[in-house]
């Protein structure tokens, strides 16, 4: 017997074109007589990237095994460690039979089993498996986990890129929940493979019980599809999907579903007999680049119906569905694009026809500052096209070039002039005018050229002190433009709803849009003023109102610019520590300092508990002699992470004016940690039935196994 001393020693191939291993050991021993070279003590034995450590290794050169004990770990290629208490390999180490194994994946999942095989670079078959994602409890490391995966066979394929199970059985806290004879799941190298999802399972009382697996196939790495098959107890069959594919410069998305069922004929008789037709939606995206400037997309949505989404999908919040075709480009401050839309209204019952855009061409583009008079030139300019085919149709061009410069004095005053001239065209037919009392179908056309100006003066005083910075902004501007000629004639597309507040208090034109104008010469004023702290905290109120020296009719009564007096305007931004942020805004009535609009939203707490609210008032006065129909409406909601892993919140939405009572509540429990999330979320709508759609309480459901799949109820799906 021949012995050597502690160092590293590199073996010959046993085989002729497998690579070098290199030994490492305390002590190496070589018995001639039965062909054992035995290695004891930190012992390594390295071949390409695979790596065994041990307390003793001996080969055999006769049966060309390799024999490992005490504190065995294997390093794959793949970056998985394995861990045992015995092993036998073969000379090249591919393939291997283990006790008492545990591996540590690379996405620090864990597997476990009484004993193992490994088969080249392929497949690992554990007996008496379990696999879970989850760590082990600090305090305690055999306690379970929280949930695993206990089978009576595990197999991970890494040609495949699958772990597969054999009589599998779902533990919670070690307690069995659920079992399936066979169960697979991608490994931690696999973004995605085709296979069944967790299929949505529930109950509601439109649909009944109902249960709607789901394939996901993968049919590339460009592209992929999902298949969902729906059975309900009180309606037909649905069947959907969804395909998504990427192009080298661009990506597609179609989304859609087909079902027969039950639509009610309409509003007028609700015990008329119901229509059973063919439901469905049909939903597509895309967007592709041209080049580097420019780049193409559509958006396609549309439904059967008004409530097919609702009823089946649970989409409660839109109502309209836009589809929308476009082309623009981007080059420096320059912008272009050609966009054509279409809705279709979802409000149940609604008979007002939406218009059809097409086209929609804007240009935009701004100059270098100082390039123009010591300031910087801009350009808007666009064209609209727009069809009913029972009402008006309106045609229109503008050109809008501007000019705008800010100065700065020695002493402190900003000084910004600015200038445009907006010269538009308008052509429409069909349109009813709003004088007469008897229907009149007309045309009307208009060319206008209207430019505009305005002086803006501001000066700001601020303060350093030693924790925080102070400043107070007083603002002054004059505008002036000639008489605005809004003639009733013209179709009011773009202007109709006036939101005015702070944020628009200083713009040329107050209406949203150019089919309405704001002319004549007024002033407006307001103060800034703000404070911030250096670490944490801040605080900021505006205050400013406007006054027109001539009357402006076309602003609706309830907007605060119909006088010449506009309404004071203003937002207090609140936030001094972490623990509060607050956002309030407000529009008073100059002559009776009655709030005309104010809305809160705020939020204060800490992560134990978080009290947080949403208040909105809206005086909606049509006319000074109208009947006041004032909307008002307040969210209340708590949350609390009660726990390092839990946290609850509920909300409430009450409706104070101008029919008070409860419109919906809602509570959400949840549970995550690394490897599990829990969601339980009810909900009660307190809105009346729409259509086939009925108000009530729903409860949902989510439950969500790393690296398993998902559990869900539909309503926490979405539509894109």
């Amino acid at each position: 017997m021949a012995t050597a001393t502690p160092g590293q020693a590199q073996a010959p191939s046993p085989k002729d074109g497998n690579q070098p291993v290199l030994l490492s050991a305390d002590s190496v021993t070589f018995d001639e007589q039965q062909g054992l070279v035995t290695a004891r003590g930190n012992v390594e034995l390295s071949q390409s990237l695979r790596t065994v450590r041990a307390d003793t290794i001996t080969y055999n050169r006769t049966t060309k095994v390799v024999t490992a004990t005490g504190n065995i770990r294997i390093v794959e290629p793949s970056g998985d460690i394995l861990f045992a208490d015995y092993a036998e390999l073969t000379d090249d180490m591919r393939d291997a039979f283990v006790e008492n194994l545990r591996v540590l994946m690379t996405d620090n999942s864990r597997m476990a089993g009484n004993e193992a095989e490994r088969r080249g670079e392929r497949i690992l078959r554990v007996n008496r498996g379990v696999y879970s994602p989850c760590e082990l409890c600090k305090e305690d490391p055999t306690r379970p986990p929280l949930w695993q995966v206990r089978a009576v066979r595990v197999v991970h394929d890494k040609e495949e890129h699958e772990i597969r199970y054999k009589d599998a059985v779902l533990e919670m806290f070690g307690v069995p929940v659920a079992y399936t004879p066979y169960l697979s799941q991608p490994d931690a190298t696999v973004d995605r493979k085709s296979g069944f999802l967790t299929p949505l399972l529930g109950s509601s009382s439109d649909l009944g019980l109902f249960i709607r697996p789901r394939y996901y196939i993968d049919m590339g790495p460009d592209q992929d599809a999902t298949v969902e098959v729906g059975g309900f107890s009180k309606q037909g069959l649905l069947l959907g999907g969804e395909y998504r594919k990427r192009f080298e410069r661009g990506r597609l998305t179609l989304n859609g579903s087909v079902t027969q069922g039950e639509l009610p004929n309409g509003l007028a008789d609700k015990n008329a007999p119901k229509e059973n037709k063919l439901r469905g939606h049909f939903f597509a995206r895309g967007l592709f680049e041209i080049d580097e400037v420019w780049r193409a997309g559509f958006d396609v949505k549309r439904a059967s119906d008004e409530t097919y989404l609702r009823k089946y999908f649970d989409n409660r919040g839109d109502d309209f569905l836009t589809s929308r075709a476009f082309v623009e480009g981007f080059r420096g401050r320059n912008y272009a694009a050609v966009s054509a839309y279409s809705w279709q209204d979802l409000r149940y019952g609604n008979t007002v026809e939406e218009p059809i855009v097409g086209p929609l061409a804007v240009y935009s583009a701004m100059g270098e500052p100082g390039s123009l008079f010591g300031g910087r030139w801009s350009l808007d300019s666009g064209i609209l096209s727009l069809y009913r085919r029972q009402g008006a149709s309106t045609r229109r061009f503008h050109v809008e070039p501007g000019w705008r410069r800010d100065i700065t004095s020695s002493l402190g005053f900003v000084t910004t002039f600015e200038g445009r001239v907006l010269a538009v065209g308008h052509n429409s037919s069909h349109y009813d005018r709003p004088e007469t009392t008897a229907v009149e179908r007309g045309s009307a056309s208009r060319f206008l050229l209207f430019p505009q100006g305005q002086v803006t003066v501001r000066y700001p005083f601020a303060r350093y002190g030693e924790s925080s910075q102070q400043l107070i902004e007083p603002l002054v501007a004059v505008t002036t433009a000639p008489r605005a000629p809004n003639d009733p004639d013209v179709p009011n597309e773009d202007s109709q709803d006036v939101e005015f507040d702070q944020a628009n208090l200083f713009m040329f034109n107050r209406f949203p849009g150019i089919d309405r104008l704001e002319g004549g010469t007024r002033i407006t004023y307001g103060l800034r003023t703000a404070i911030y702290g250096y670490r944490q905290g801040s605080a900021s109120l505006f205050v400013g109102q406007s006054y027109r020296f001539n009357q402006e009719n076309a602003y609706p009564a309830a907007s605060g610019l119909r006088d010449r007096r506009s309404d004071y305007v203003g937002r207090l931004d609140l936030s001094p520590a972490s623990w509060l942020d607050a956002n309030y805004s407000f529009r008073i009535d100059p002559d009776t300092l009655r709030f005309r609009r104010h809305s809160l939203s705020g939020m204060v707490g800490v992560p134990e508990f978080t009290l947080s609210t949403a208040y909105s008032y809206l005086d909606n006065t049509p006319t000074s002699t109208a009947t006041r129909t004032d909307l008002e409406q307040i969210t209340i909601g708590v949350s609390s992470q009660f726990a390092p892993r839990w946290s609850v919140g509920a909300s409430h939405v009450q409706s104070l004016r101008p029919a008070p009572g409860p419109r919906a509540a809602g509570a959400v429990l949840t549970y995550q940690d690394e490897c599990f999330t829990f969601q339980t979320i009810a909900r009660r709508d307190y809105t009346n039935t729409v259509g086939d759609v009925k108000d009530g309480n729903t409860l949902y459901f989510r439950l969500v196994f790393k690296n398993l799949g998902e559990f869900r109820t539909p309503g926490l799906g979405g539509l894109f």
